[in-house]
């Protein structure tokens, strides 16, 4: 008689090799870590990461990637990791945001700088001057100060904005008010929803809606 056991033995290995690299595969869950701000600067460097702030943060910079940061607020927070998503219960300070595919959400900020491909922030409430330098970056406020947007295939909505500098081609602004808008570039699209807007455009295909004309 023959024996059974090379058979079973060739079965189990087969199925362990198709197991295996399923296991191998799995992508790793987000590990919960909680850090102590303790009035002063904090860098949070980890990476595919549940991160959670607590104390008084004073300068926060995150430079993990992949990783959910909470946090209660800082005087400033710089963000360089890749597909990172910052939420903060108060006010941020002076936002850069540098790491591509990362997003801040706040409800107030200083300066706003958002320099890298599809890097976006939602600011509920006020914001200071605002930078858009890198494509595909959005930013959603309730009021800014001067915003310039220098690069291609940016949003910009808010409230209202003081004034708006469009340089570069199919950028959107969309604005509640805007005293003042300048636009160099092609096939930009602007709107503003009421009030007075002093207005000046150079370039071709660009289309400017303002309630009225300064």
């Amino acid at each position: 008689m023959r024996s059974s056991t090379p058979v079973l033995s060739r079965a189990a290995l087969a199925a362990a090799a198709l197991v295996a690299p399923a296991v191998l595969g799995a992508p790793a869950a987000h590990a919960e870590v909680v850090l102590d701000c303790a009035g002063g600067p904090v860098t949070v460097d980890q990476s595919v990461e549940t991160v959670t702030l607590t104390g008084t943060c004073t300068d926060v910079v995150v430079s993990g990637s992949n990783t959910v940061v909470t946090l209660p607020g800082a005087t400033s927070l710089t963000v360089t990791g890749a597909n990172t998503d910052v939420t903060a219960a108060g006010a941020v300070g002076d936002l850069e945001v540098s790491g591509g595919n990362s997003s801040v959400t706040a409800p107030s900020a200083g300066t706003v700088t958002l320099g890298e491909g599809n890097d976006s922030a939602r600011i509920s409430g006020t914001v200071g001057r605002v930078r858009l330098l890198a494509g595909n970056t959005r930013l959603v406020a309730g009021r800014t100060d001067a915003v310039l947007v220098r690069t291609a295939n940016a949003t910009l909505r808010a409230d209202r904005s003081t004034k708006v500098v469009v340089r570069g081609a199919n950028n959107t602004v969309r604005a509640g008010r805007l005293p003042t808008l300048r636009v160099v570039g092609a096939n930009n699209r602007v709107t503003v929803a009421t009030g007075r807007t002093d207005v000046s455009v150079r370039g071709a295909n660009n289309v400017v809606r303002v309630h009225r004309k300064a």
